[in-house]
């Protein structure tokens, strides 16, 4: 076994740490990195997903009362003023069950009206911050929202589990026909605000319900339901009382923002054996997270002060690598990787792969090779918008299709809503990923740690 290269002054390492370096099952390292709390997921030496979370500033999920400043018909949206004299822009699309505050609501976005919004993407450069009406909250179990009143899945759920979560909540009167009861009193029995009417109401059934054995689904789950409408219901009721303007519920705390990355981004379930952290302080509700919702997952703490957890793993050089334009293929073609402010475009490049006589063949190798790592790149890299791929040019439309095929099942495995559109005319295949979180290369702090 090859082994790396030790710093300066260091000392050799141990068996038990040789051990630890071991990436192949897949370990999930949980650190500081730059001043940023960080989840990096490796596997086989290399970095296949990551998650930094946002500092104190970070506002996503945050819920304000807003204001309409401007309408834009033209545009489908409108123009929404929340603290400190900020102007966010909401989608009309984003607002077609809102929580308006002043008046009923009759089909339309007025200027002038007073309504919950709650931050989905922060400003960037030269964009405001986006904001949407349909307010959402979540636990690990369940979402609720503003909008459709129906029980939605997890497309990860199995259908036997989806019917017995129906048969759980219509058992105990909070769904009906296929709706979520649409009753303070029910939802929230024990909030002082019973006279407040609510707006649409919807839930959704998440994928860690999936791993819940019959006797967690009977003694747990109704539970974590009732807590989470009841602080959904008490935001609605409270922003009644409130002024304009008002912060009405914090953006989640690095915790929960922690767990959430941990099980919705970077979909470890199947693909970690052990989570290793250097963070005393985050040990042990890791521990129990983990104890709870991922049985069978190690939890480790990581202490020695001759070798940081960073070090040992070479993280500067891993994310460089995961950073980096060009991305190298095993089989000596690489990629080149190139955000712009429209769209992100990657080429695909045959490099010191040698293409002898059967070239289509050579060729086709290459661009299935290179469909895998485009999708790991997507991911690892949270990429977003459109995304067109140059593969090399075939022209049997056999490895055209079997290509194409190969890369549309390789982007159902994404958390994140990706679709491959088409392959073009000029033989450029179009991709759409939607947009959960800024990319990995704005979510590094580019202050040296």
């Amino acid at each position: 076994m090859s082994r790396a290269i030790m710093p300066p002054n260091s000392s050799p390492l141990s068996q038990e740490e040789w051990a630890l370096r071991d990436t192949g099952p897949g370990k999930l390292l949980f650190t500081m990195y730059r001043e940023q709390l960080c989840f990096l997921l490796l596997q086989d030496g290399r970095i296949t997903a990551a998650s930094f979370l946002p500092g104190e500033s970070g506002r996503v999920g945050a819920v304000y009362i807003g204001k309409v400043k401007k309408v834009r018909t033209n545009i489908n949206a409108c123009f929404v003023e929340i603290a400190d004299r900020e102007i966010c822009f909401l989608s009309l699309y984003k607002a077609k069950t809102p929580c308006l505050l002043n008046r009923s609501f009759d089909g339309r976005i007025l200027e002038g009206d007073e309504l919950l919004v709650q931050i989905e993407q922060e400003a960037q450069k030269t964009k405001q911050a986006a904001v949407t009406a349909h307010i959402s909250i979540h636990n690990a179990y369940f979402v609720l929202a503003l909008g459709n009143t129906r029980l939605h899945y997890s497309t990860k759920l199995s259908s036997e589990r989806k019917e017995a979560i129906s048969s759980l909540l219509t058992e105990n009167a909070l769904l009906q026909d296929g709706c979520l009861v649409q009753d303070i009193h029910v939802l929230a029995p024990s909030l002082e605000y019973q006279d407040q009417p609510l707006p649409p109401i919807g839930v959704v059934a998440r994928t860690k319900l999936e791993h819940l054995t019959e006797k967690r689904i009977q003694d747990n789950v109704l539970e974590q339901f009732f807590c989470l409408a009841e602080e959904f219901c008490s935001l609605l009721c409270l922003a009644r009382y409130r002024s304009c303007f008002s912060l009405v519920r914090k953006a989640p705390e690095n915790r929960e923002a922690a767990m959430t990355s941990i099980v919705s981004s970077l979909d470890i379930d199947t693909r970690c054996q052990e989570i290793i952290t250097d963070q005393p302080e985050q040990y042990t509700w890791l521990l129990e997270y983990c104890q709870e919702h991922m049985p069978g997952t190690q939890v480790r703490l990581y202490q020695d002060s001759r070798l940081s957890l960073k070090t040992l793993y070479a993280l500067d050089t891993r994310l460089d690598a995961a950073l980096s334009s060009h991305v190298w293929l095993k089989s000596g073609a690489y990629l080149v990787i190139e955000p712009t402010e429209a769209m992100t475009v990657i080429d695909v490049n045959s490099g010191k792969c040698e293409v002898k006589a059967d070239a289509e063949e050579a060729y086709f190798r290459i661009n299935m090779e290179a469909a895998t790592e485009v999708a790991l790149q997507l991911r690892l890299r949270n990429l977003s918008g459109i995304i067109v791929v140059d593969f090399i040019n075939m022209t049997g439309d056999n490895h055209i299709n079997k290509m194409m095929s190969h890369l549309r099942t390789l982007v159902k495995r994404d958390p994140v809503i990706t679709k491959v559109v088409d392959l073009t005319p000029l033989g450029l295949v179009e991709i759409t990923r939607k947009k959960v979180n800024k990319p990995l290369h704005e979510q590094i702090n580019r202050r040296r740690g």
